[in-house]
């Protein structure tokens, strides 16, 4: 985990500490949070408090103002957040700070080992289901990287020479925008269910703390689109001409950045904001209906490309995905699991594969 480094302001200016519901603050507080109020990274410290049952007074400011008065005192490396429980003052590293919190504060363990957490207690319906989202997504861009990658790799006299090759590479580059818009599809979607539901109730419980995760999304769209625009252009051109060549090793190099940025993005959110759901109130009786909400804004995602979508996990992967929608189709009494074996069933015959996963894994599906 990181920290927020403040860039120096030309002129200190008075602090602007921000409203009473960031800084609570109680009679006997020993611990003092001092942070940017937009950093998740402060706020998740926040959020380890609360789940702790420690008190604390918050000092959150904007930005700037965090390298005016006495803040350039509290810190003057100029890295926040800066825990400090009147023993130890801690700065910059969430990992140091919530590990000290871990050995020094008693409640609830912030750091369950990994059989803990996955089966004593294991993930929330809907942060599973945005991971189970999360590695489909990558596998299915890891794909698509390497076939375009390979396509870039094939030399201008080899098309010309080999006709076989030729044939070959042109039928993978028609297929290319099918390919790609498929995933485009399911990326946006995800993007979209996590916007609407999963960051609204992170800012419920602490505005600003999916503000990084939301100015990734605010990056990549246009980035994806771009190659959208990009494949159209290369399949349009010559093959094996000059321009044809540059113009797939321009989209291998965006395609390399976006595979980076997305493995980065959902990394950064598996680590930083989707296990903060639970402390921030969303229990188990708030599943069924964020699960619906994920279903609702998904609904491409969960009706003709499903089978794109399980087609990127692992057998027991498949196995957790049809899972989590067969528990919200019992207990919401609706049809959602004979839609899926619907669509399964009837899905092209490059899914057979999942459609037998499916049915061994889960045998209602098959009846």
């Amino acid at each position: 985990m990181g920290c927020c480094l403040q860039k120096q302001a030309p002129e200190p200016k008075a602090s602007a500490v921000v409203p009473s519901w960031t800084s609570p603050t109680y009679e006997d507080d020993k611990v003092h949070l001092y942070g940017d109020v937009l950093c998740p990274y402060t706020q998740g410290v926040r959020l380890a408090l609360r789940h702790k049952g420690v008190p604390v007074k918050a000092i959150l400011v904007i930005p700037d103002d965090l390298t005016s008065g006495s803040f350039a005192n509290i810190s003057p490396d100029g890295r926040f957040p800066v825990f400090d429980d009147g023993t130890q003052k801690l700065s910059g590293s969430t990992d140091a700070i919530l590990e000290y919190m871990e050995k020094t504060f008693t409640g609830s363990p912030l750091v369950p080992t990994v059989a803990e957490s996955w089966v004593q207690n294991p993930p929330l319906p809907i942060v599973l289901m945005t991971m189970l989202q999360h590695r489909s997504i990558l596998v299915h861009l890891e794909r698509f990287v390497r076939l375009v990658d390979g396509l870039a790799s094939v030399r201008p006299e080899e098309i010309t020479k080999d006709s076989l090759k030729r044939t070959l590479v042109g039928t993978q580059l028609r297929g290319l925008p099918k390919k790609f818009g498929r995933l485009l599809e399911l990326m946006q979607e995800h993007a979209q269910m996590e916007e609407r539901f999963i960051f609204a109730a992170l800012e419920m419980a602490d505005p600003g703390l999916s503000a990084s995760a939301l100015k990734d999304h605010a990056r990549d769209l246009p980035v994806m689109n771009g190659i959208r625009e990009d494949i159209k252009g290369v399949v349009a051109l010559k093959q094996g001409s000059s321009d044809h060549v540059e113009a797939l090793s321009e989209l291998a190099t965006r395609l390399h950045t976006l595979q980076e940025n997305t493995v980065e993005h959902y990394h950064e959110e598996e680590r930083e904001q989707l296990p903060l759901l639970e402390a921030a109130g969303f229990g188990t009786k708030q599943q069924d209906g964020l699960v619906g909400q994920c279903l609702a804004v998904m609904e491409t995602s969960h009706g003709h490309l499903l089978p794109y979508l399980l087609q990127g996990l692992r057998p027991h992967e498949i196995h957790q995905y049809l899972g989590i929608l067969q528990h919200f189709s019992k207990q919401t009494n609706s049809q959602v699991l004979l839609r899926v074996s619907q669509i399964l069933s009837n899905a092209d015959e490059e899914f057979l594969g999942v459609w037998k996963v499916a049915q061994e894994r889960v045998p209602a599906l098959a009846t």
